[in-house]
């Protein structure tokens, strides 16, 4: 065999090899299974002091709200229970003025609707928070249903807007009536708006 056809012939053999092993070295790697790894359900997450109360609450409780911002005071009355309190933010939970019985609170409603020179008033935005107390709280609260609603209302007063954000802690009765309205809002800017006169000094004289 000539010199130059052995060369070619070991090129070929070469070349051969070399295409035989790209081709084994080729084939893809299978790729490991993957695990699927299922995510832990969280805790349920409880309170000892009380639980989520039904929605339908929250839904009475701007029901009610809507009342007053129309005075539509009768109606609103259908919803209070006879023995209801309402407590207002002009001190703490021993100093704070408060209507007793349905009667009182209805009345001292419709009197300072036609004395305070009130228009109008709007609520809106409002966010509810219905919760079942289950365990004796502090501050003279009363266990059962209570709906915590903070929502804004425009008060207008002769013509002036007063823009104020108010915070209602309704309680319900197991007859699912309004026993209890526990107020915190600013009363600054109302009684500027009515004149620099608190109509609750009126309240408390009477006492």
């Amino acid at each position: 065999m000539k010199k130059s056809q052995t060369i070619l012939l070991a090129a070929a053999t070469s070349a051969a090899f070399l295409f035989t092993t790209g081709c084994n070295n080729s084939a893809p790697k299978k790729e490991e299974a993957v695990k699927e790894v299922k995510a832990e359900a969280p805790a349920a997450v409880t309170n000892p002091n009380f639980v989520i109360a039904p929605i339908e609450y929250a839904e009475l409780s701007e029901k009610a709200l809507n009342h007053i911002a129309k005075f539509e005071f009768d109606a609103w009355a259908d919803m209070l229970a006879e023995n209801v309190v309402y407590s207002f933010p002009d001190g703490d939970v021993n100093t704070r003025t408060k209507l007793e019985g349905k009667a009182a609170v209805v009345g001292w409603w419709k009197t300072w609707k036609e004395k305070s020179g009130i228009e109008s008033m709007t609520m809106s935005e409002f966010n509810h928070i219905p919760i079942d107390i289950i365990k004796q709280p502090k501050g003279g609260a009363s266990m059962g249903v209570t709906v915590i609603s903070y929502f804004s209302n425009t008060l207008v007063f002769k013509g002036k807007s007063v823009p104020l954000r108010f915070n209602y802690a309704v309680h319900f009765n197991a007859d699912k009536k309004i026993d209890r309205y526990t107020t915190y809002y600013d009363r600054g800017p109302i009684i500027k708006a009515m004149g620099g006169k608190s109509y609750l000094d009126d309240t408390k004289a009477k006492k």
